[in-house]
């Protein structure tokens, strides 16, 4: 074979070798989905500024937001404030999540994926809609089930966690897609709001009034502004502190207060004979007062459990008196007109700010929060214990002239003496 052979089969390899490659390189993207690394929501990637409602219905609950303002509300709680950046991440995220590859596109193969409504039997899918200002639908997508994916072993063993995968229907058709992405779906309705709505820190407290429409009261005070235990006053005559006196809970009863439910204060009824109020005061003189009420959960209680009851509270702010203003030489420390480092500037602000927040509003509060907000006499005091009987002096001596027959009551005994022993002999 010469030089000028092998120089021939030479190129007719290499061309061979560059038609394979091209060639398969033609068949993968052929094979390769269009939609791969697409948007799954392609029309919210320049619209998502314009999505002014967020509707989530699953089949263990439901959640609508609404744009209003500069924030968003939740129509399921009256239209409580919702957490503005709880949505906003969540739209988007929605926005970035990226369609893998296409999957059936036959209905009769949806219910394989979690792609059935949510309100048919066994659902566990979430269907997302969004809708502008006018009411109009931006986008709507059905998510089933996820699917587990690994990440790459590089990846791995830096602890990274790959994105989630899930199954999907976006839009109005049948063609399904497995999708991935950031995205977490919270169906329950007080899952996009702050169930905290209040919290005044347990350091603060140095006083605490409880008073019930049955009459009974009890007040409390915080001798020393270190401790836990507050001093309870006013003991009923035959009455005793307990010991511990039980007030350690009251220090800490508005600190992260939280809901379990919230409604318009003025959508109940507030009936005067059940409402018991507790009045907290800070350091500094602000004064948060809780009035509270047990009524039955709902108008038709659950067959299981017709005696459930629900407690209500609204809540009202004052600030107390300003302190005479420090005189020549004297600090505010000394006068306390800044007792607790809250300057009286602070408080007000602090005042106007707690008001904005809850005026209007009612709370269901949870149950272990009941005693610390309901305090009764019997939670901090108890009777008296009964007096220990006073010693029987006349029976005492009664007892210790018995054993002497030769004497009378109240006479000496007569004294005895030993005769001297016998001598045996001289010294």
């Amino acid at each position: 074979m010469n030089q000028k052979t092998i120089l021939v089969l030479g190129a007719a390899t290499i061309a061979a070798v560059v038609a394979t490659v091209t060639l398969q390189s033609s068949r993968d993207q052929d094979t390769r989905p269009a939609s791969t690394d697409a948007r799954l929501l392609p029309a919210l990637g320049d619209r998502v500024n314009e999505v002014r409602e967020i509707s989530i219905d699953a089949g263990a609950g439901s959640a609508t937001l609404r744009a209003e303002g500069s924030g968003w509300v939740l129509a399921e709680a009256a239209d409580y404030p919702a957490d503005g950046e709880k949505v906003r991440t969540f739209l988007l995220d929605l926005r970035d999540a990226r369609r893998l590859e296409p999957k059936t596109a036959s209905a009769d193969r949806h219910a394989r994926l979690g792609l059935v409504e949510p309100g048919a039997e066994g659902a566990t899918s979430v269907r997302v809609t969004l809708r502008d200002e006018g009411g109009a639908t931006v986008d709507t997508v059905l998510i089933g089930k996820q699917r587990t994916s690994r990440a790459e072993p590089a990846a791995a063993q830096l602890g990274v966690t790959p994105p989630t995968q899930f199954y999907t229907l976006p839009g109005e058709g049948t063609q399904t897609f497995l999708a991935t992405g950031q995205l977490r779906v919270d169906s329950r309705p007080l899952g996009w709001v702050n169930q905290e709505f209040l919290n005044i820190d347990r350091a603060r407290i140095a006083s605490a009034r409880f008073t019930h429409p049955d009459g009974e009261e009890v007040t409390a005070l915080r001798g020393d502004m270190g401790q836990d235990e507050m001093l309870v006053q006013d003991l009923p005559e035959g009455m005793v502190a307990k010991t511990p006196s039980g007030t350690a809970q009251l220090v800490g009863a508005l600190q992260r207060l939280r809901f379990d439910d919230v409604r318009r204060a003025d959508g109940l009824e507030w009936p005067v004979e059940i409402i018991s109020t507790a009045t907290f005061t800070t350091e500094g003189g602000l004064e948060v007062s809780v009035e509270t009420m047990k009524v039955p959960a709902a108008a038709e209680p659950a067959a299981g459990d017709p005696e459930a009851l629900v407690t209500w509270s609204r809540l009202s702010f004052a600030l107390a008196p300003e302190e005479p203003a420090p005189s020549a030489g004297e600090t505010e420390d000394e006068t306390g007109a800044a007792a607790g480092g809250f300057s009286r500037e602070e408080l007000e602000a602090e005042l106007e700010e707690l008001k904005a927040a809850t005026d209007g509003w009612a709370y269901a509060l949870p149950t272990w929060k009941e005693t610390s907000l309901r305090l009764r006499p019997e939670g901090v005091m108890e009777p008296a214990p009964e007096p220990a009987p006073a010693p029987d002096l006349e029976g005492a001596a009664d007892d210790s002239g018995a054993g002497s027959p030769a004497a009378g009551v109240g006479e000496p005994v007569p004294l005895k003496i030993a005769p001297p022993p016998e001598s045996g002999g001289g010294i």
